[in-house]
């Protein structure tokens, strides 16, 4: 009799104890996403800064917010409403995991809650498939190599050699942005991290290799490995080997713009380092292409071209391209 009465009263507190934690942060989970609803249709972001702890809103300011909520509105249009699906546990951390209807489909949204403050929000959006951007980079690095077919001839080899190193450094890049979840506490810090670091790298790259061959076609062959052959390969392994959507996204004649403007600077770059081996260069160029390529993550997409043209200045400049086209008229 006495066992059974102890069986009974712990069926009762499972029954009744864990539902009262549960309906606790369920209840703080569902505040925060109306808010949070409210907040991504309006663009209003004090409606969800009070629910985020110190450190999420750190993360999470005002700026991201608007960048989060741009690349959801494109992707999902207006949010409508959400519901709860399920909720689980492992020592103070509490996740909470919701799935969100929108005008153009739905995705989930999980939250996680440390010693009582919403420490984590993860937003499985996934971005609108955009083929014509992949296209249209592709074709702003072809427009760069003929323009420059008819300065100087591209030199075969030096161009192999600079989609090689193109290729090399993708595998290399991705590792920034890891450990800059590593060194970098803000989303501001982790981007300037990123930006600094694969400029310097691809900057020195490119300074190494300048040295006694032509500079111009191993920074276009760059540009042909980056925008060409990693696009079209990008292409292929997530539509066809991945089964994900297309990883090419935003506005078309950004992609374009980028394309063009990076390939030439690439080109200009590294042609200056093959005439002129002065680290202070090296340092000015990879200083302008980090603070275009941090400005680029930031979604501020005219600070970063105007950048980007100001290292061609530079290119065009020291690079004796102009002395080129000047000595071809007049022959």
């Amino acid at each position: 009799m006495r066992r059974s009465i102890v069986a009974l009263f712990f069926t009762v507190m499972l029954l009744s104890g864990v539902p009262v934690l549960a309906d606790e942060f369920t209840e703080e989970g569902n505040a925060f996403m109306e808010d949070f609803i409210k907040a991504m249709n309006t663009g209003n972001y004090s409606l969800i800064e009070p629910h985020l702890s110190e450190r999420l809103r750190n993360e999470l300011g005002e700026r991201e917010f608007a960048q989060l909520r741009g690349f959801t509105m494109e992707n999902y249009g207006r949010l409508l409403s959400f519901s709860f699906v399920n909720e689980s546990r492992e020592g103070d951390m509490v996740k909470l995991e919701y799935e969100v209807k929108a005008e153009k489909g739905a995705f989930p949204i999980a939250l996680t809650y440390e010693n009582g403050e919403l420490v984590g929000i993860g937003l499985g959006v996934r971005a609108k498939p955009n083929p014509a951007g992949m296209v249209a980079m592709i074709l702003g690095t072809l427009l760069v190599l003929g323009a420059f077919y008819f300065i100087q001839k591209p030199v075969t080899p030096d161009l192999v050699l600079g989609a090689g190193i193109a290729l090399g450094l993708s595998v290399l890049i991705p590792f920034y942005g890891i450990i800059s979840l590593v060194v970098a506490y803000s989303t501001l810090s982790r981007a300037l991290f990123t930006a600094f670091t694969t400029a310097l790298t691809v900057e020195a790259v490119k300074f190494y290799f300048a040295r006694n061959r032509d500079g111009l076609s191993i920074g276009l062959g760059l540009g042909l490995g980056q925008y060409v052959l990693l696009s079209i390969g990008t292409f292929v392994a997530t539509n066809f080997i991945m089964q994900l959507p297309v990883s090419f996204t935003g506005a078309t004649y950004w992609a374009f713009l980028f394309a063009l403007t990076f390939t030439a600077f690439h080109a200009l770059s590294a042609e200056t380092y093959s005439k002129l081996r002065d680290g202070r260069l090296l340092l000015l160029l990879a200083f302008i292409e980090g603070l275009a390529l941090a400005m680029e993550s930031l979604s501020r997409l005219g600070p970063s071209l105007l950048l980007v043209l100001l290292g061609i200045a530079v290119g065009l400049r020291l690079g004796g391209v102009i002395d080129g086209i000047a000595g071809r008229e007049a022959r």
